[in-house]
């Protein structure tokens, strides 16, 4: 399939749940790209995938984090395909997708999830350029499957060591949960606010947090999230992380790029897979905190573009 198969500002025919103010959101984020949305349905496994797909060229795949959806690489969608074709799509529980919860283990749920979607779409092998859990996923690709990865940029990635904010902890208590994974603007904005990001008030922020909190009101949402991080998280902390001979056994050419004030997953993370992984590099970017991108896109994107670009 190619762009030119998708049209374009089609209201989304999509599983039980791909309501209207998601795609309305998502399409008002994208525009501050200059981007149309180009997006399409596959039934992946047992769920419906939504993906955004741009340009022509070497496929990259951009792998979201664990909220809102694919568009929060909007910035990165506009500058890569210029010379590539860019698949960004909706995880499970995101954005306009099924809202499936993940299995455990979680990161043999992830790798099923991505071989189904690159089978189904006829991609070999790809670049990725992935956030927190989808870097997660990235890196548990890399280990099981290398072949279908050719290089791979991991942004403060999730699977790295016990380290989880309380906050999700919390919500795999099954009271508990109800009352902190709901749909919630004041407390969606205060995560953005204090995890997120270090300034809050970006011109592009209004926009990502209106993307941001719709998709929690999509229907299913707040139950399929809170199964989702019972698999991920208890109490203690992540369930599953990477051990050391994973993380060594990788030979996939790996960029890790951090933010020095991410409280998610600290950047002490992002040390340990440097230090571990065959030939890996780590860029940490001062003035930023959980997701970079929307920090600093335009550092993000010079680095993701130069680390493609090499031979």
């Amino acid at each position: 399939m190619t762009t030119s198969d998708v049209k374009p500002l089609q209201p989304p025919k999509g599983p039980p749940g791909a309501e209207s103010h998601i795609f309305n959101s998502m399409v008002a984020l994208l525009k501050r790209a200059g981007l149309e949305w180009r997006g399409n349905f596959r039934s992946v496994g047992d769920r419906i995938i939504h993906f955004l797909d741009y340009g022509e060229g070497r496929p990259v795949l951009l792998l979201h984090g664990g909220g809102a959806g694919s568009a929060v690489w909007f910035r990165q969608i506009e500058m890569l395909s210029k010379t590539r074709r860019v698949i960004a799509p909706d995880h499970p529980v995101f954005g306009l997708s099924s809202q499936t919860p993940y299995k455990s283990p979680l990161t043999d749920s992830l790798v099923t999830y991505l071989i189904d979607l690159m089978d189904d779409i006829g991609l070999d092998k790809v670049d990725i350029v992935a956030l927190s859990m989808g870097a997660q996923a990235a890196l548990a690709l890399a280990i099981e499957r290398p072949e279908r990865v050719v290089k791979m940029v991991v942004i403060d990635s999730a699977g790295l060591g016990r380290a989880f904010p309380l906050i999700f902890r919390l919500a795999t208590v099954p009271l508990l949960g109800r009352l902190v994974v709901r749909p919630n603007r004041w407390g969606q904005d205060n995560y953005f606010k204090t995890m997120e990001v270090v300034d809050s008030e970006f011109d592009d922020a209004p926009a990502y947090r209106q993307y941001a909190y719709d998709v929690t009101l999509s229907d299913g949402h707040a139950q399929a999230m809170r199964a989702s991080l019972r698999v991920i998280t208890g109490l203690g902390g992540q369930k599953q992380f990477f051990s050391d001979a994973e993380l060594r056994s990788i030979s996939v050419p790996t960029l890790a790029i951090w933010g020095e004030h991410d409280q998610v997953f600290p950047v002490e993370h992002g040390y340990r897979l440097a230090r571990l992984v065959p030939g890996a590099r780590l860029h940490v970017i001062e003035n930023a905190a959980h997701v970079p991108l929307l920090d600093n896109p335009d550092q993000v994107n010079e680095l993701i573009a130069g680390f493609l670009a090499e031979a």
